[in-house]
């Protein structure tokens, strides 16, 4: 009677010290704060210039009731409508009765006035002048499944593995190449691309594919790939929507250690005289062992189009990298120069930002990006022999981007991070002259102004031109967490303000509770280095109290070596790409945090190599440094309540954090993590041994796996299953079973560790889903917000809310 006694006043101190459980409302209010909520609620949150040959500019932003476009004359400080949208829409479907608004594809100045090219009826599209508003249909121009010429006549489109030309004025076709077959095309979309999947099931069309116009439009050069020796690799619909027979997808990628991987070459094809019998194809091999870089894409052209350069890059160690130039009529190669490390080798700190290379094709030089001094700078190469003429940048600090070069005064504009006392995370836009010396800083405010020029050529997308013609003028963008964007027009001899474009507008992500985070200093588990966090805090925190409120903690990881995930910028942190959800998991009683630790770009080459052969344990460790100092400085912290999610390479990152240190992670959430990489993609094209430690090392067999179970040496210690016995904390793992980017085997693969270690763990599977499981489905949302509210906080979530289902974009 008295052990019943002493366990029901047990039982009752538990439930009176347990937090209430969370309710509908509680969710509903997370839920609005979600990214793919708030995504694109900021108005003007980015201003892009559309340059005219005369020194003027357009752009379109965001306006009370819809979309506005604006004309700018920087040389006279006016801005007005770039036309009447009434009169214009009248004036279009005088023409196209069934045209929509006016939406500009093109401007042309035409004398006095301006010529617009509209969207029309789908088969058409409009050429309207401004000086009387008249307009006239002509053939849609706009396919988005071609490229089109620079002079704008024709266009290059992809036809059963083969390329052809259309003209776009008489709507003629005829082919330019003969031999594509499956798996290797011209211009067709290859499996390691990731996209094979939706492309088999026809959810996925894309124009012609690593493949660019001779500025002249005479030339066309490409990349082939050719898969053909590629081992299938099965993805297996287990749900499919139409029957009940799984459905497997054989997709052609390449394992760690492979004896084949997927191939590439060159081609030119000179289009004016290419013949029926395909002779004006020819082939340019890439010299054995060397792979094209396919991020870098063409870096430039000669001046006549006779010759292109690129990147070529072979990833043993050392890792080389070479400038070459290709003479696409006799198919030669000629190297310019050669970079090694012993580490990775890149032409952009940040992977997926496009190189901070430019070829001055007039000077026959080159501003090449380098780290061979321990810090990405910009140095001006001879094209003609390679030597280094000299250095044109220079310091503790990190070029980010190559924006532009102005070859006729001498002059290239750059960001970079760090050269200015604060966070060096914040980008800063300078002038620098090719003669040397030092550069000018252009963008006084301590604040993230984002001139870049685009994703690498590997994401897509043309490359973002924020430099004025002449070079006189740029449009800057620029932000902190707590300050919306700002667009300004400034004059590139001094950084002044010539006029403000448009302020951003963040009302609706306010009105939603959206609060910002905190930019916090700290130490790396080294004591030395400085590393940087970001900070979601709850609703009601306050450092102030007394007696502050426990608030259990998450660490939202990514910690991928190709780029940064803790934002400095507002709209950054509003809709972020990943991780995702930590406003709300804040607005649901977490405080969140996201830290940029060694092993991440940005920073000096050491520090980034930090991650080199042991990847994500150095990033870990300062992890768990970082927490404890963020505890000290924000009162309520409670270190013993501590969990960790990440998708991707955050997936992988999540669970190896709470399997390496479970005296500190309680609760993981990890969604389509690369758990090993002996199951992952490999080779020279597209291959992760470039990021991660280097080719495979299976001792005395080299780097060709031995036996179909076989695990390189350099990358056993990397696979999650060796630490699966030191599972004690709650572990949720997910996946999707057509995620081509993480493979769906690496987790299963982990799952059949933790059972061999008897270690209880969960696991949410999620038919027909992709990569895109975290930023899409509000089902997997949902069920990692449970999961940290009861595992983490110890309460209970609501019985029955479901979250919104996003609307997928359109493929």
């Amino acid at each position: 009677m008295k052990r019943s006694i002493a366990l029901a006043a047990l039982w009752a101190a538990s439930a009176a010290a347990a937090p209430p459980a969370l309710t509908g409302e509680d969710y509903a209010r997370a839920e609005k704060l979600l990214d793919y909520r708030l995504r694109g609620t900021i108005k003007n949150a980015r201003i892009e210039p559309q340059w005219l040959a005369d020194g003027r500019f357009w752009y379109r932003c965001d306006g009370e009731q819809g979309p506005e476009y604006v004309l700018v004359d920087p040389a006279a400080r006016g801005r007005q409508p770039l036309f009447d949208p009434p009169r214009l829409h009248a004036a279009m479907r005088a023409v196209v009765p069934a045209a929509a608004a006016p939406q500009p594809l093109a401007v042309e100045a035409d004398g006095d006035a301006l010529r617009l090219r509209l969207r029309g009826d789908g088969e058409r599209e409009l050429d309207c002048e401004l000086r009387e508003y008249r307009c006239q249909a002509m053939p849609a121009r706009s396919d988005p499944l071609a490229l089109v010429s620079p002079d704008g006549a024709r266009a290059v489109f992809v036809r059963d593995h083969n390329l052809w030309l259309r003209d776009l004025r008489s709507g003629a076709e005829r082919a330019l190449t003969r031999d594509g077959e499956p798996h290797y095309g011209y211009g067709t979309l290859p499996d390691f691309a990731l996209r094979a999947v939706p492309s088999r099931q026809g959810r996925w069309r894309a124009p012609p594919f690593a493949l660019r116009w001779s500025p002249d439009g005479r030339r066309l050069f490409g990349t082939r790939f050719d898969e053909r020796r590629v081992q299938p690799y099965p993805m297996v619909a287990m749900a499919p929507a139409d029957g009940f027979r799984p459905k497997v997808y054989d997709v052609r990628l390449s394992l760690l250690g492979d004896a084949e991987s997927v191939r590439d070459e060159w081609y030119a094809v000179d289009v004016d005289s290419a013949a029926a019998d395909g002779a004006a194809v020819r082939r340019i091999a890439i010299p054995l062992g060397w792979n094209n870089v396919a991020e870098a894409d063409v870096l430039g052209w000669s001046g006549d189009g006779r010759r292109a350069y690129a990147a070529i890059a072979r990833y043993d160690r050392p890792a080389r990298m070479r400038l070459v130039e290709v003479d696409l009529d006799r198919g030669v190669l000629r190297e310019v120069l050669e970079e090694r490390s012993d580490t990775r080798i890149q032409l952009n700190d940040y992977l997926y930002s496009r190189p901070a290379v430019r070829i001055l094709a007039a000077r026959n030089r080159a501003v090449w990006f380098s780290e061979r001094d321990g810090w990405g700078h910009l140095y001006l190469v001879d094209l003609g022999d390679g030597r280094v003429l000299r250095r044109l940048t220079r310091g503790d600090w990190l070029v980010r981007d190559l924006v532009g070069v102005d070859e006729a005064r001498g002059e290239l504009y750059f960001t970079a991070g760090g050269r200015e006392p604060g966070d060096p995370y914040q980008r800063r836009l300078y002038r620098a002259s090719l003669d040397g010396g030092e550069p000018v800083l252009l963008t006084p405010e301590a604040a993230d102004h984002a001139v870049d020029p685009g994703a690498s050529a590997i994401l897509g997308g043309a490359p973002k031109q924020w430099l004025s013609p002449n070079g006189d003028y740029v449009v800057d963008s620029y932000s902190t967490l707590d300050a919306p964007p700002r667009a300004v027009l400034r004059s590139t001899r001094d950084g002044a303000v010539v006029m403000e474009l448009e302020r951003a507008d963040a009302s609706v992500a306010y009105a939603a509770g959206w609060r910002p985070p905190q930019r916090v200093r700290l130490k790396a588990a080294d004591g030395r280095s400085d590393i940087y966090a970001t900070v979601f805090l709850p609703p009601g925190y306050s450092a102030d109290d007394a007696q502050p409120k426990q608030y259990p903690i998450i660490d939202g990881f990514y910690g991928g070596p190709q780029i940064t995930n803790a934002p400095v910028a507002l709209a950054d942190a509003v809709a972020a790409t990943n991780p995702v959800s930590r406003a709300s998991l804040a607005a649901l009683g977490f405080v969140v945090v996201t830290i940029d630790a060694r092993g991440t770009p940005g920073r000096a080459q050491a520090f980034h190599d930090a991650s080199f052969g042991p990847f994500a344990d150095p990033q870990i460790d300062d992890h768990v440094a970082a927490i404890r100092q963020l505890a000290e400085r924000y009162p309520g912290l409670d270190l013993d309540r501590v969990g960790v999610y990440g998708h991707s390479f955050g997936g992988y990152a999540s669970t190896r954090a709470i399997l390496r240190r479970p005296e500190f992670y309680r609760v993981a959430v990890s969604s389509a993590g690369s758990h090993n990489y002996q199951g992952m993609y490999g080779g020279g094209v597209h291959g992760l041994e470039r990021l991660l430690a280097g080719p495979p090392v299976y001792g005395e067999s080299g780097p060709r796996r031995p036996a179909p179970d076989a695990v390189p040496d350099n990358y056993r210690a990397l696979d999650n299953a060796s630490l699966a016995d030191r599972l004690r904390g709650k572990l949720l793992l997910v996946y999707g079973d057509l995620d081509e980017n993480a493979l769906p085997a690496t987790t299963v693969q982990l799952t059949a560790a933790l059972i061999r270690a008897d270690k209880d763990f969960d696991l949410l599977y999620l038919p027909n889903q992709d990569h895109e499981l975290f930023r899409n489905d509000a089902y997997y949302t949902r069920r990692m917000w449970d999961y940290f509210v009861r595992h983490l906080m110890g309460s209970e979530p609501p019985r029955d809310y479901r979250l919104q289902q996003p609307a997928k974009p359109g493929l």
